[in-house]
């Protein structure tokens, strides 16, 4: 039974690590195509576009990264998973609101449109990270992992 909770563990990490990668592609390449998406939510002032754009996109890039090589698994998963959970409120904001445009998550998804349905597929991905959160897994990683309790030391005279 371990050892399918580690493989769940490792498909789950390498799921969002793709998913975190891909997604920061263009964001952190283009990052004015980006600030663009993010400025036609109109949840933030003009003067914030930018420098929030910029962050976002190099989160979900290190995010990724910690999540690919297996470092600090379980803060790399609360960042997905508070991550997923804003685009998931964002998306059904973008619903409720009747938007209608590209939603700017993905690479080359021009057309698909910020909504419900976008919201329902950020509330699914967000399930691997709480996972993780509870399951970090060792196998394929480069941090430690849960270590063995030490033993205590004892002296004796």
């Amino acid at each position: 039974m371990r050892t399918l909770g580690e493989l769940l563990s490792l498909a789950c990490r390498l799921f969002l690590a793709g998913l975190f990668l891909w997604a920061s592609y263009d964001k952190v390449w283009a990052p004015a195509l980006f600030a663009e998406a993010v400025a036609r939510y109109d949840l933030l002032p003009l003067w914030l576009v930018n420098p929030a754009s910029v962050v976002l996109a190099w989160l979900e890039l290190v995010v990724g990264l910690c999540l690919l090589l297996g470092l600090a698994t379980r803060a790399a998963a609360l960042w997905a998973a508070v991550l997923l959970a804003f685009f998931t409120g964002l998306m059904l904001y973008a619903g409720i609101t009747g938007a209608g445009f590209d939603c700017g998550c993905f690479p080359g998804q021009a057309g698909h449109p910020a909504g419900y349905q976008a919201a329902l597929r950020d509330a699914l991905m967000t399930l691997p990270a709480l996972w993780l959160l509870v399951f970090p897994g060792r196998w394929l990683s480069l941090g430690r992992g849960r270590r063995e309790r030490p033993e205590r030391l004892e002296l004796r005279l």
